[in-house]
């Protein structure tokens, strides 16, 4: 309040000022009256600047501080301690009393305990510090049934996540493992999927690569969320980007067969599109050091009962379409992108993505932890498929 009331009388005494100075050119008449009301409106600042200044220096003057003890060590890291000094050395060091410095084993602080009704189903909010152990102990269940509950894939969790905690009357049952299932043998047609289980709460980013490597930032952003996606690549894409290629396998994403030359497979003939996968198949195994096998995905989503049948005789049991298109090679706005993926994203989704997309690393960036949040687990095609 101090401080509006010197800004006034400052703007008060510059307004006077001016007006004496051009009265004074002017030869007019009460220019002495300005210069007096601007002289007073100068004092009236120097007198809330001397009490202002009072202000500050019985401000700065020592408080003594109460004694505060050692907070007890509960196993989180708040940053460093506040300046301390390593005491002297001494050969004989007279011993503490009870009051000086920390315990030598000092009690670690109990966390609440989540109480889960029998009957109930609990929604805890993950906070800063937790982890699945602490969950478990404190609600007095296993970290396995928490995960099975609610779809996690690994121990990682994050503040804000929300995890159900069933009682154990309203428990569920532990879910079935399906069968093994082997490939269809190389001779049969490529099973064509666009979705995985419709019950369960995961989503298979999946990213096209073809002409150029625009959105290859899509990478950076995947590690930020130290989450694994599926790439299907060309062969004459790998071909020209070998280092990128090389970056996909290397930090563990899936890798798929995209064709070599992005034939519409429709419109090729049986032997030259066998030969052009074929040859995608050499050139991704030559940069990355693995193989794109058993996923193959047709250029353009063109395919008959032929193309099929080809893709299978190539040693590609499945060909993967998707269920949720970004059109990202269309290089729509990001927020476009965001818009799509939020009002399409359901249970069992393959995502189609692009590399070549220029706003998909944004994009992507946006929705992960929105999707997150929304309870979808996003895996590779294989998490999404078994």
């Amino acid at each position: 309040m101090p401080e509006i009331i010197i800004l006034l009388l400052f703007l008060i005494f510059s307004i006077f000022l001016v007006l004496g100075v051009v009265s004074h050119i002017k030869r007019t008449a009460g220019k002495w009256i300005y210069y007096c009301l601007a002289a007073i409106s100068f004092i009236g600042v120097l007198y809330m600047l001397f009490f202002q200044t009072l202000n500050i220096f019985d401000q700065g003057k020592p408080i003594k501080s109460p004694t505060v003890e050692t907070p007890v060590d509960s196993g989180k890291n708040n940053g460093p301690d506040p300046v301390k000094e390593d005491p002297p050395v001494k050969e004989n060091p007279p011993p503490e009393t009870p009051n000086e410095g920390k315990p030598d084993n000092p009690t670690p602080e109990t966390p609440e305990k989540i109480n889960v009704p029998p009957d109930e189903i609990v929604k805890y909010e993950v906070v800063n510090g937790d982890t699945l152990y602490s969950i478990a102990t404190r609600a007095e269940v296993t970290v396995v049934k928490i995960k099975q509950w609610n779809n996690l894939k690994s121990d990682v969790i994050y503040a804000g996540q929300i995890l159900k905690l069933y009682g154990k009357n309203v428990e569920p049952p532990p879910p079935v493992e399906p069968p093994k299932q082997d490939p269809p043998p190389a001779t049969a047609s490529s099973a064509l999927i666009s979705n995985g289980s419709l019950q369960k709460k995961e989503i298979a980013l999946t990213f096209d690569a073809g002409s150029d490597a625009a959105g290859i930032a899509i990478l950076d952003v995947l590690k930020k969320y130290n989450l694994k996606a599926t790439f299907f690549l060309t062969g004459k894409w790998v071909e020209k980007y070998p280092v990128l290629a090389k970056r996909i396998a290397d930090e563990g994403h899936e890798i798929g067969n995209h064709s070599y030359s992005h034939p519409d497979a429709v419109k090729t003939t049986a032997a030259a599109f066998k030969q052009d996968i074929l040859k995608a198949d050499q050139a991704i195994k030559k940069a990355t050091g693995k193989s794109p096998q058993p996923y193959f995905r047709f250029p353009f989503g063109s395919y008959n009962p032929a193309a099929l049948k080809t893709v299978g005789q190539a040693g590609y049991p499945y060909s993967i379409q998707w269920s949720l298109d970004t059109i990202d090679w269309q290089q729509p706005s990001t927020e476009t992108l965001v818009s799509r993926i939020k009002a399409g994203a359901s249970n069992g989704d393959i995502i189609l993505m692009h590399i070549g997309g220029i706003n998909t690393p944004e994009a992507v960036d946006t929705v992960i932890p929105w999707l997150q949040a929304q309870g979808y687990q996003l895996v590779t095609l294989t998490e999404l498929l078994n």
